[in-house]
């Protein structure tokens, strides 16, 4: 039930790529020769490197803007991996407590270190996902050697969630802020896994996905939107789709690139954008965004082409719309962790224009991005060159000023977003006020 991470791992870059990001959807800035696997709001992410290649140990790690690159230890083994975090800072992942034993679901704070979260009576465990309240979702197994989905809690401890009907098998794969689930379960020892929902109220949910090859959950957000893969090929090959479902709408199939043969669905925000991967008509893994519009992305056509990169996997995505992804060189060697932000862009107009000296004149800032607007009460200032004419406060990214105070001529006029933790500020291009007697 461990994660596979066949990954190679080289040196990290000695810059931040961040600096290249020309005028695209997103700015690109490189965390590590590592696979990311979890991104919070605050733009913190977690995943796992190669701590050393010989012998080969793989580590989970924790990286912030400010903070950098933090190597999480392991249980007292030689291995572990990360694959939640919350905005909280709590990191999950699986560890082993020797080498060579099998790894145990675990917890990691700042204060307390990598705890070990148990099992449900076999030998190993995997904690997948940790949301807001610090509720825990994973999968371990049993006395039985089967795995099952858990829940865990700080006040409970590891709660079995079992199966669907006649199953054996199952997993939490993501877990929402409401504490409900998404993953797989079987439902007899030799059918596929289906996709499955699972809530204190109503318990394991089939969710209907008709697909003889099997479905996988594997993101849900606050709104309930579920995303995952099924195959529903006549061979059972690699010909996956990746799905989003909703209770009112059922199952979407989301599609592939032109000429591609699969694709996975891996992260939803609470916008309703998905990450994921799948292939390009030349069968080679690119990393995908679907946006609310139901289009299917290309993420390497979103950032600058002077990024050394080529991204493979989109792997998760916060609600600020900062999304985490697997790359390589462009020639396919080496693996490496990258963080895309999305560019603000600043657009500014006025009314009326040209105006009369004394006369109110209304300047509207709109603030944007691929992800949509900044969190509303952020600010944008108001200039005349370089002389500050006021400030307005963004409401769904959009933000006035209005003077009546401006001498006849004409005046430069600028509006400047002011950024916050996760996106760059942005300045509009200059507009000319023509003030007349």
């Amino acid at each position: 039930m461990n994660r596979p991470y066949a990954l190679p791992f080289v040196l990290a870059l000695a810059v931040s790529l961040s600096s290249f990001a020309g005028a695209q959807s997103y700015s690109v800035t490189n965390i590590a020769a590592a696979s990311p696997r979890a991104v919070d709001s605050n733009g913190n992410v977690a995943g796992v490197y190669e701590a050393s290649k010989r012998p080969p140990v793989a580590h989970a790690f924790f990286w912030s803007k400010s903070g950098g690159f933090l190597d999480l230890g392991t249980l007292g083994g030689d291995d572990s991996a990360a694959f939640g975090i919350n905005a909280a800072g709590q990191v999950v992942g699986q560890a082993n407590m020797s080498a060579g034993m099998p790894d145990q679901a675990f917890l990691w704070t700042k204060s307390a270190g990598m705890s070990d979260l148990g099992n449900l009576g076999g030998a190993s465990s995997s904690a997948n996902a940790i949301n807001s309240s610090g509720q825990v979702a994973g999968q371990s197994d049993t006395a039985s050697t089967y795995a099952h989905a858990f829940l865990w809690t700080q006040s409970a401890g590891l709660k079995d969630l079992g199966t669907l009907p006649s199953g054996q098998q199952s997993s939490a794969n993501a877990i929402n802020s409401s504490g409900e689930i998404a993953g797989w379960s079987n439902s007899g020892a030799n059918n596929p896994s289906t996709a499955i929902t699972w809530t204190q109220s109503a318990g394991m949910v089939n969710l209907g996905i008709n697909a003889s090859c099997g479905s996988v959950a594997l993101g849900i957000n606050d709104s309930a939107q579920v995303v995952g893969w099924f195959n529903n090929s006549a061979s059972c090959d690699f010909t996956s789709h990746g799905f989003s479902w909703t209770q009112k709408g059922g199952l979407k199939d989301l599609g592939l690139l032109p000429g591609g043969l699969y694709s996975f669905a891996y992260g939803i925000n609470a916008a309703g954008q998905i990450v994921g991967t799948g292939s390009s008509s030349s069968s080679a893994a690119l990393a995908l965004l679907w946006t609310t519009d139901g289009m299917v992305h290309d993420l390497n056509t979103l950032i600058s082409a002077k990024v050394p990169r080529t991204l493979i996997s989109a792997n998760a995505i916060n609600n600020a719309g900062q999304i985490v992804v697997d790359a390589t060189t462009k020639t396919g060697t080496g693996a490496y962790a990258l963080l895309l932000t999305p560019i603000m862009n600043t657009a500014l107009g006025s009314s009326p224009n040209p105006s009369k000296v004394g006369q109110a004149v209304t300047f509207t800032a709109t603030v944007s991005s691929i992800a949509g607007p900044p969190p509303n009460g952020e600010q944008v200032t108001f200039k005349s060159g370089i002389a500050v004419l006021g400030t307005g406060s963004l409401s769904k990214g959009v933000a006035t000023f209005t003077t009546s105070t401006l001498p006849v001529g004409s005046h430069k006029i600028t509006a400047t977003y002011a950024g916050d933790v996760n996106y760059a500020s942005s300045k509009s291009a200059i507009l000319t006020q023509v003030v007349t007697h």
